[in-house]
């Protein structure tokens, strides 16, 4: 199924708008009313931007987006030996020269920032056959780093 509706422009002030507007009269009892929502844009396909800082995933859950004083922590994780990286890793810092950093089986969007914290170098290298940037190993000098992020069945440095 392809979307082809053209991105909704939400212009600021604008709400939920009742319908009938409220200075119509009506009798007395049960009103029916019906809300026109102006507040969702389509932020990319699935997900629905409701308001500011709020998304509508495909299945209905509401969940922030962004913010926070947490929104930049990752998992530290510093190594003084071989290493094989796993899916909670995020930042590796290698404390002790002439180490490698492993980099697990790669999952689609998965991102490692691999830091040589020490003087002299260490390796990090793809496990099997998968490459970094079609080379088996990349090599960090001291205070070399790395960003990688797997995608289309490799690790890819940014």
């Amino acid at each position: 199924m392809a979307y082809n509706r053209p991105p909704q422009v939400t212009l600021a002030g604008v709400a939920l708008r009742q319908n009938p507007p409220p200075n119509v009269v009506q009798p007395a009892g049960i009103v029916p009313v019906t809300l026109d929502a102006e507040i969702a844009t389509t932020a990319r396909l699935g997900v629905v931007q409701v308001g500011s800082g709020l998304a509508i995933t495909p299945a209905g859950v509401l969940s922030a987006t962004g913010g926070g004083d947490d929104c930049c922590q990752v998992n530290v994780k510093l190594v003084n030996k071989s290493y094989t990286a796993t899916e909670d890793d995020c930042y590796i810092g290698a404390t002790e020269k002439s180490i490698t950093v492993t980099l697990p089986k790669g999952q689609t969007g998965k991102v490692y920032y691999i830091k040589n914290q020490a003087t002299g170098n260490i390796t990090v290298k793809g496990t099997g056959a998968e490459t970094i940037d079609g080379s088996s190993t990349k090599t960090l000098g001291t205070d070399g780093a790395i960003i990688v992020v797997f995608a289309g069945g490799r690790w890819n440095i940014l």
